[in-house]
């Protein structure tokens, strides 16, 4: 690391729906805020300055996501992203008839968008997630489950990771190894069964803080 006196700004963008944004959790158990804090800690006796916006707002498909995108992440022009989006996009209400949110085909084009839209304004480092698995098996009006499409959505993710060359941090994988009783402890009670508890937000703290730690070590020590 430079030792010089100035001051060096790095700024990191969490784009998302309310995975990102934290929903039912106070903000200082959120996971964007226990990795912004071990950031902090970290570079706090450096001439590192660390940025962080949480940009993620709930109920939002990555159609959305993409509209706010110049606004929320672009005039930012961060030098690191996490992006996490599907579990609303896969999702569909009693107004789709048994569609998803947003389709598959456009979910994939959706991401990928934001995705050249980051790297064309700076974005060096974007760290892409899965989504985490749920607790709604439901068969939802157009005969599958939450759970079913959310699975399908992450193989796209997963895709899209390999074929841009992101970073890819498989949130499911993460958990792959949890029973119905431990992923509920993961997870709001019954009926949500979705969104993160307290104990979730802490467990994707500690999937993405090593992804995250690697991404400013190498802009301000260089690639390893």
């Amino acid at each position: 690391m430079d030792n010089g006196t100035q001051p060096r700004a790095v700024v990191i963008v969490f784009m998302g729906d309310s995975i990102t944004a934290g929903q039912f959790v106070e903000p200082a158990q959120r996971w964007t805020s226990l990795v912004g804090d071990a950031l902090t800690r970290r570079y706090l006796a450096t001439p590192i300055n660390l940025y962080m916006l949480n940009q993620g707002i709930a109920g939002e498909t990555t159609r959305q996501g993409l509209e706010r995108f110049p606004a929320d992440v672009q005039q930012h022009h961060p030098q690191i992203m996490t992006l996490q989006f599907g579990l609303n996009d896969c999702n569909c209400w009693t107004t789709d008839g048994g569609l998803p949110r947003v389709s598959e085909a456009a979910f994939r084009a959706n991401l990928n968008e934001m995705i050249e839209r980051a790297q064309l304004f700076g974005a060096g480092h974007i760290i892409l997630s899965t989504n985490h698995p749920t607790l709604r098996h439901k068969v939802l009006m157009g005969g599958e489950s939450l759970e079913a499409r959310r699975r399908r959505y992450n193989d796209h993710v997963r895709e899209i990771a390999a074929r841009t060359s992101v970073t890819l941090c498989d949130i499911e994988e993460g958990f792959a190894h949890l029973d119905d009783n431990q992923l509920a402890e993961m997870l709001q009670p019954y009926p949500d069964q979705l969104h993160l508890s307290v104990k979730g937000n802490r467990s994707y703290a500690n999937h993405l803080q090593p992804y995250l730690e690697r991404a400013v070590a190498d802009l301000v020590d260089g690639p390893e």
